[in-house]
């Protein structure tokens, strides 16, 4: 195996991961004090969209939607499209300014990350707008923000010894709850309510917009969408049918007339409106995309929420008044949804899936300022310009100073999510598979970080162990091959049934939870951490009875690169040497077959790769047909289950 491949089996990577305000009561959703912040608590349940749905069906963001941003060409990138979606990157600047992604109930539009440097010159240049709210520096939650006092009627700057919250901790880290940021006047762009007055494209004239912030590095900044408050008079809702006075202004995919200078009618996001919404399941990742769900459900699985028969995507119709919009959807996006992982339970598997909601939403055409603000309240605070709902910052849970804990909302507790370590994705294992376990919520999974010495592998790690209770209700020690307080890579052994099963972690005495499924084979492929999802092998060329090995990648500043393959004369036999996991118990002679940018080849080799338990290669014949193709996917499919997409480039 070559040096590449050596520390991707031990590599400590990290996953990419990759409500709304509401005075709870003491006992019931905790103290009201300390309120959690959504991405916090739920980011490891959203999908490659940033989307993810409660038990009530109802697709959401809480963060800004990447996907819809990347159909409406707001500066976004296609890295790689895969099984599970599509990665974006930020371009670099030169950008443009940003689309209207959405409105809020109050009437004033959502933007993307991007404005005016001046807001008040369009000749000015376009900037990623910032947030001006910043992570406090403390180690005690002793007091409040000064924004946050706003929110908490009779509380004073400095609390109350049982109104403090958590001590700041690896399990109470800075950021988990909202109050943990301060507003700092002039440090960002826009105000605590995150937007700003300014001229945009859709108002030459200036409007009142909110923006949907971003980090530099693409992540989600806090408050991400909109703040704790409407800036303007709420008048809207998610409720309200339209009047029998309203005209129609689109129906059916058509159009019943043509308004132009009204961004209210004009924004809304209709191209796809007659495609069927589709999602990839959690269950059954290797399907694809179904345009009905959930599919393939095993035995004992739970999940809430179906769409049975194919169910039409983005806005519906839009009728209006001489003051209001009205919007129909079915809440459902044309972008692929899913899949949805949680740690702990039904197979790794996040049991809710989106419905359709028939959503009949109302826009207000002329906002006003309020002169005394509204909470955005949980649930729904606007629409997508694709009648997806539009979430804030919080998810429903707050700190119990008595409890010492949070009440309400997700589960959010000491746990563990488990993925390939390969694909290092969610999703079926197979018997036998190399998986990676991550900490959630400051879990510590060992007591030290250390890679196993040798291709023997041990049962106890880094002060870890791992145990797997199978289907059928055995008990099996995996092997480990590294471990850290924040990873475990363990292999799942052969010899456990398929189906759901748990699994235990056990470190210093304490034991941390997980699940997955377990499938008889389940293919997944070892890639370069590079954001393009270059494939983790070598090239082997064959050349007057004399074999070469060549390298596919090359190491720059750090990262790594694709090297172009040159497949050199006819006469030269070229196979590409690819490393991955999940053969499971497969007759790999007759079940395996790869793709190659299109065309369908059989591999000459797909085994067990020889040193290493768990770790299968792959030798792919490279057909003539890939010269001058550039950049290609390959899949790799065994029993009919598809694995993740890899890429390499050709001359």
């Amino acid at each position: 195996m070559n040096k590449t491949l050596s520390k991707i089996i031990l590599i400590i990577g990290c996953l990419a991961i990759n409500c709304a305000f509401v005075q709870a009561q003491p006992g019931g959703q905790g103290d009201g004090i300390w309120v959690r912040n959504a991405y916090y608590g739920e980011a490891h349940t959203f999908d490659k969209c940033l989307g993810h749905q409660p038990g009530n069906g109802q697709y959401h963001h809480h963060a800004h939607p990447i996907c819809l941003r990347a159909q409406l060409d707001d500066n976004l990138i296609a890295v790689n499209t895969s099984r599970t979606g599509t990665v974006y990157r930020e371009k670099s600047a030169p950008w443009k300014h940003s689309p209207i992604l959405g409105w809020a109930f109050d009437g004033y539009p959502i933007y993307g990350p991007y404005g005016y440097s001046d807001p008040t010159n369009t000749n000015s240049a376009v900037k990623r707008l910032k947030s001006s709210f910043q992570l406090r520096s403390f180690t005690q939650r002793t007091t409040l923000p000064t924004w946050a006092l706003a929110h908490h009627a009779g509380l004073s700057q400095q609390l109350s010894a049982n109104q403090y919250g958590p001590d700041v901790s690896d399990a109470f880290p800075v950021g988990r709850y909202i109050e943990d940021y301060d507003f700092v006047s002039g440090a960002g762009d826009l105000d605590q309510y995150n937007g700003r007055f300014a001229i945009t494209p859709e108002y030459p004239g200036g409007t009142y917009a909110y923006y949907a912030t971003i980090n530099d590095d693409g992540s989600p900044a806090f408050p991400y969408i909109i703040g704790m408050q409407y800036y303007g008079n709420v008048t809207g809702n998610a409720t309200t049918t339209a009047p029998a006075n309203a005209q129609s202004y689109f129906s059916n995919g058509a159009y019943a007339q043509t308004i132009t200078g009204i961004p209210q009618l004009n924004s809304w996001f209709t191209k796809n409106s007659q495609q069927n919404a589709q999602i990839v399941s959690g269950f059954a990742p290797s399907a694809g995309a179904q345009t009905t769900w959930p599919t393939n459900v095993p035995s004992g699985g739970r999940a809430n929420g179906s769409v049975n028969t194919p169910t039409k995507a983005d806005t519906q119709t839009i009728n209006y008044t001489d003051s209001t919009v009205y919007i129909t959807a079915n809440n459902l996006a044309s972008y692929t949804m899913g899949p949805w992982f949680i740690d702990g339970a039904n197979g790794g598997v996040f049991p809710n899936f989106p419905s359709a909601q028939n959503n009949r939403g109302q826009i207000p055409r002329a906002p006003s300022v309020a002169t005394t603000k509204q909470a955005t309240g949980l649930g729904a605070v606007g629409l997508w310009v694709n009648g997806v709902a539009v979430f804030n910052v919080l998810d429903g849970a707050s700190y119990s100073n008595a409890q010492r804990n949070d009440i309400g909302g997700g589960g959010v507790r000491l746990s563990s999510l488990h993925v390939s370590s390969a694909s290092f994705e969610g999703g079926p294992v197979a018997q036998g598979a190399l998986v990676s376990a991550f900490s959630l919520f400051g879990a510590k999974l060992a007591t030290s970080s250390i890679g196993a010495s040798s291709a023997d592998w041990p049962t106890t790690l880094g002060g870890a162990t791992v145990s797997i209770r199978d289907a059928a209700g055995t008990t099996h020690a995996a092997t480990i091959n590294y471990a850290s307080p924040a990873q475990v890579n363990y292999r799942v052994p052969e010899a456990a049934a398929t189906g759901f099963a748990t699994v235990t972690i056990t470190a210093n005495g304490i034991a941390t939870s997980g699940a997955i499924n377990i499938a008889s084979a389940s293919p997944s492929l070892f890639f370069n951490f590079n954001g393009e999802y270059t494939a983790a092998g070598y090239l082997t060329r064959v050349r007057n009875e004399q074999i070469n090995n060549e390298p596919i990648i090359q190491t720059s500043n750090g990262g790594v690169i694709p090297l172009p393959i040159d497949l050199g004369p006819e006469t030269d036999q070229v196979y590409l040497i690819l490393f991955g996991s999940g053969l499971g118990k497969a007759d790999t002679a007759t079940a395996v077959s790869a793709n190659l940018g299109g065309v369908n080849v059989v591999p000459t080799y797909a085994g067990a790769q020889g040193t290493w338990g768990g770790l299968a290669q792959f030798n792919v014949p490279v057909p003539r047909a890939m010269v001058g193709k550039g950049k290609v996917d390959i899949i790799l499919t065994v029993n009919g289950k598809a694995s993740n997409t890899v890429t390499v480039t050709f001359k």
